[in-house]
Formats: C-alpha cells, structure tokens, sequence
C-alpha cells in the first residue's frame, strides 16, 4: 500500500473539518438556524430555505452549546435562545436573541451558577430550567416567565431534577428525577402551574415502579390531560415508545422495535411523533401521525438521509416538515430537512472539508470479538484507503479509539474528536472502535454489565480487542495504540497498567486516573451521580485507579488536558504525568489554556491533531515524527 507523506497542512484540513448541529426552525418556519464551527468553535447561523447563504448570529468569546427557538403563535416574535458559558467551565447562562433586530438579553445568568435549559411553553411565555442556585449539589427546577421576569422555584429537592416541557396550555409541567442510588433509574413527574408560572400544586409521580429495578425514563409530550408520550426501557432491555394514561394509571408501548429508541420528537399540537432507531450504531428515521388520545394512527413515509448518524430532530410547528442532523464516514454533520410529502431528504447546511476527498475514506465493518468470558464484544473496523489484505505478508499498525461516557456508543463516524485518528487512516494506521461492555445501544443489561464491582471487565474487554487483531492477520500485534477521553482515557490508562505489554503507544485526553481525587474533586454536583457508577467504597477505588498502578507503565504515552476542566480536573493529568516521569517512563504532556472537559478553540484542536499524528507516526509508524 502506498503511503501519502504526512505533512502538516495534511493534519490540519481534518481538523478544520466543519460540522453543523441541533437545527431549529425560525422566521416562521421559513429559516433553519443551527450551530456551526466555521468561526473556530460553534456559533449560531441561519439558513433560509428557499436558499442563499448562511448568515451568523453570534459571535461569542467562547462556545454556543445549544439553541431553542422561542415559539411565537402570532409570528410576530423571532427570538432564539442560546446557551454559552466561560472558558469550558460548564456554568452555562441563556440568553435569547432577537434574529431581527441582533439585540441580546440575559434570560438565567447568573455567575458561578449552571443553568440547564428545560423546555418553552406553547405560546413562549414561559421558560423551564434546572439550576444549582440554591446549593451547588443539587438542580433545583425554575420557571421563568418572560414577559414579566419573573423567577419561580418551583421544585427545590436535594437531587438532580431535569426540567422538562410544558402541556400546551402551559398549566403542567414535565419533571424528570434521575434515583441517584440506582445505575440507570429515573421517574417522570408533572407540576400544576398557574398562569403565571408558579407552581399551583404537588408534584404527581406518573412512572411509580418497583424501587430496586431500573427503569429509564424520558418524557416527550403531555397532554392537557395528563397523557404523556415518553421514552422507556420499561419490562424489556431496549428503549421503546411507551404512552401513559396519568388519570387511568395506565402504562402501554405505542412502538418496541428491537433497537433503542435514542432520539424523538413530537410536534406541538401533537399530531405527529417521529423516532430515531439505533441499529448497531446506524440511525433510522421512522415516522407516525398521532390520533387525538395520543396513539400511532399510520406510518409517515420520511425520506432517510445518506446513511449514518442523525440527531436532534425537530418539527416545524405545522408537522409538515422535519430537521435533523445527519453524519457519516463518508459525509460530515450537516442540517438536513425532510417533509412529510417529499420523496427525499434535502440537505440546508454546506460543512466542508478543503482538501479532504470525502468519496475516499472507508466505510467500516461492524465486526465482533469474543472477550475473555465468552461476551461477543461489538466494533468498527476501519482499513485504510486502498489497503489490500492480500498484499504479501503486510500488517499494518493499529489504532484502538474508546469512548468515555461510560454511559456512552461510539458510532460509524470519526469527526470531532477523531479527526485525527480519521487522518491517520490515510497514513495507513487501521482503527478500530469498539463498544466495551457498559456501552450504551446493545440494551440495558450489556450497559450495566461494568457497573461498580464489574469496573474491570471492560477494561478486560479493551485488551481482548488486541487478541482479535493479532489473529486477523491484517494488523502487526507489536504496532497496536489505544486512544481515549475522559472516562475514555481511564480505560487507556487502566489498559497500559493492566496489560502494558500490549500497547506501542497510548493517547490520554482528560482521563480518570485516580477515581478518590476525581470523586473528591470534580464538580460538587456530580459526585453522588457518579458515584453510583463507579462506586465509594475508597478501598475498591483504589484497586481500579491506574495511578497506583503507574509504576507498571512502559507504554509511551500522550496526556492533554484543558485547563478549565470541571469534570476531570486538571490535577488528575498532572499527578499521573508527575508519577510516569518519576518512574522514567516516556510522557509528553500538554495543557490548553481556557478549554473544559473538551478542545473546543480551533487553534488549540489543530495543535492538538498534530500532536496525536506526529506522536503515532513515532510509535507506531516508527518515523520520525516531525511533519513538513
């Protein structure tokens, strides 16, 4: 196989790679506005649909982390929330955007405070929101009413409370609470609200169940009435599309395919529900309209976009067209728009990738490899471009991406975070991405099969990957990497201590490495949640976390972190690098300046793209890293 040289300009066209994201319909349904990263990180653009190009509309310092169009009835409002925070510090702050008029105002801002947007109402009146106000631990469920500014708490509870969405007449509200002792459980609520805002009542249970048994919840429409569309895992091991009857204390499945139900949404007046179905990581995209009691009534024939992964669906407010984002190995994150009549899916944004021969990269084969109990582990197995599996006697070098999560999928696409593995494809280095067991999308048994006490079987199921690929006879067994972030990068570093003699070389991004500092240290509000994943007891965290392991360490290995981190703060980075050089082990180590749980900046993923390149081309290429 012939090799193109790596060059610099190489990395970088992959990192530059442009992606766009969560759309939503404005300008009364006319215009689309998304985020998108040609600025350098995500910011706010809009698209009207009849054509032209996008326009932004915001230019923040830092990141848009999510939009919501305000609903307005009488068209005569264009506004669309957004969501920012300070250098990656996860405090998150709304604010709502005239499109008209480019003015800004604070909707729930408050400094050191994180706000986690709920839901509008129908008319755009009111607002919901969870936020850690009254005691850094907890979210707390407030209703903003926005004509008159006025702040209502409506739910304060020591847990962490989701906000949910209003019935259409804005007199209920919709309240998920996640069991912060039970991997996996949750509940739905519903809050009587006056026409205020306020709450006008207690909170009602709508999911009661048996309290040692987990079941997930997520709600998606209710009704004036109390009937409520949701998302549940309910009696079976996938995510189905479950309708309940609150007044009649009834619970039935609308639809139960054999797959997860990951994504859905239902339109405002509730006539038509369309669901996103995660098949071995692909997405597919079905539709129904709904009759007046809430119930499939017939199939709505949505056109599929290019096959991949699609997110964040959402109807215009007459049901008759759908947006989503649609990505693939082979096509980036694009808006796309699809109408209930229309034979095919059309696609709104244009993300580019300059310099980068999209018809080229491989699709990947969804293989499976048995784990040392037996357990057939998924994955995807990507071969460079133009490889030949007959070519003589060459192997090639390896790659092994892991997501963090744990509650997490990879998925058959390699943008953002992996575009530089995705360009290490061309420089022949195969990848493979696996779903350990704890993984999200094969059930819920298979993603509480690490929890707690069963920690180390998934690390045991990562180095089983490394048997699978010296005995397919593609891959050189000594040329093997690992790559991951955040709960990803434990899982590279508990493979580099477990088993370091499989690993020529390893990648760590803001990983876990002593899980009593993290639980210690990561922020107030997320460790009794995390806790009940990894576990508290401090003797059995010590025998999973790889920094009292590290003296074991002999892979080399790169460490990056963000110095605003709240979710792994820096300090874990910093004494796992401290104990690798201590030991003499080979360490490069850098920190980005203003980044989070995540690189966001343009400038510093570039850096950090030919980093990870130029150290795989020393280590498992066996080149001299340095790029032209």
């Amino acid at each position: 196989m012939s090799v193109p040289q790596l060059t610099a300009e190489g990395v970088r066209r992959y990192m530059r790679v442009e992606s766009a994201l969560e759309p939503q319909f404005v300008d009364r349904g006319r215009s689309l506005a998304y985020r998108f990263n040609p600025p350098g990180s995500p910011q706010v653009f809009v698209s009207v649909l009849t054509g032209g190009d996008a326009r932004q509309v915001t230019d923040t310092d830092g990141v848009v982390y999510g939009i919501a169009a305000r609903p307005s009835p009488d068209g005569l409002r264009d506004e669309l929330l957004y969501i920012t925070d300070d250098g990656g510090d996860e405090q998150y702050q709304l604010h709502l955007l005239d499109l008209v008029t480019a003015a800004t105002r604070s909707l729930a801002a408050v400094p050191n405070v994180i706000h986690n947007f709920g839901a509008w109402s129908t008319d755009g009146r009111l607002l919901s929101f969870a936020a850690n106000r009254r005691d850094v631990r907890f979210f707390d469920v407030w209703v903003l009413n926005v004509e008159t500014g006025e702040e209502f708490p409506v739910v304060e509870d020591d847990n962490m409370n989701v906000a949910g969405g209003f019935s259409p007449d804005g007199r209920t509200l919709l309240i998920t609470r996640p069991n912060l002792d039970l991997p996996g459980d949750s509940d739905l609520f519903m809050l009587p609200l006056d026409h205020d805002g306020a709450s006008a009542g207690p909170l009602r249970l709508l999911t009661p169940h048996a309290s040692d048994v987990a079941v997930e919840w997520r709600g998606l429409h209710l009704g004036n009435d109390g009937t409520l569309l949701a998302l549940s895992d309910e009696g079976r091991d996938f995510i189905g599309l479950r309708r309940v009857k609150a007044n009649a204390g009834t619970r039935e499945f609308l639809y139960a395919p054999a797959w997860d139900i990951e994504a859905a949404t239902v339109t405002t007046d509730g006539t038509h529900v369309a669901l996103v179905i995660n098949e071995a990581g692909y997405s597919r995209l079905v539709g129904f309209a709904l009759d007046t009691d809430l119930r499939l009534a017939a199939p709505l024939a949505l056109p599929q976009p290019p096959r991949g992964v699609i997110a964040a669906p959402h109807w215009r407010s007459d049901g008759g067209a759908l947006a989503f984002t649609s990505e693939g190995a082979r096509h980036l994150s694009d808006v796309w728009i699809t109408e209930t009549d229309a034979s095919r899916s059309l696609r709104v944004s244009r993300a580019e990738a300059p310099g980068v021969d999209l018809g080229l990269l491989p699709e990947p084969e969804i293989i499976h490899y048995r784990s040392f109990d037996g357990r057939e582990i998924p994955a995807f197995f990507y071969r460079p471009p133009g490889y030949e599996s007959s070519a003589g006697d060459h192997r090639m070098p390896c790659l092994v991406l892991v997501h963090g999560g744990p509650e997490s999928q990879s998925r058959p696409v390699l943008w953002g975070r992996y575009a530089a593995p995705q360009y290490l494809l061309s420089q022949g280095i195969a990848l493979l991405v696996p779903n350990v067991r704890g993984s999200t999308g094969y059930g819920k048994a298979y993603a509480h099969a690490d929890d707690v006490e069963l920690r180390m079987d998934s690390v045991r199921d990562l180095i089983a990957a490394t048997d699978w690929l010296a005995a397919s006879g593609e891959i050189d067994q000594d040329r093997i990497g690992v790559m991951g972030g955040s709960y990803g990068g434990f899982m590279v570093l508990a493979a580099i201590t477990e088993m370091p003699e499989r690993w020529a070389a390893a990648i760590d991004l803001f990983g876990i490495a002593n899980f009593e500092t993290f639980l210690e240290f990561t922020g107030p509000w997320r460790r009794r949640h995390r806790a009940r994943e990894y576990g508290s007891d401090p003797d059995f965290l010590r025998t999973i976390s790889p920094i009292h392991k590290a003296a074991r360490i002999r892979t080399p290995l790169l460490v990056i972190q963000g110095d605003h981190d709240v979710r792994v703060p820096q300090e874990e980075s910093e004494r796992l690098v401290e104990t690798v050089r201590q030991n003499e082990g080979v360490v490069e180590y850098v920190v980005y300046p203003d980044e989070g749980h995540g690189i966001q900046k343009l400038s510093h993923r570039i850096d950090m793209g030919e980093r990870i390149v130029a150290f795989c081309r020393v280590h498992l290429l066996n080149e001299d890293g340095a790029t032209g």
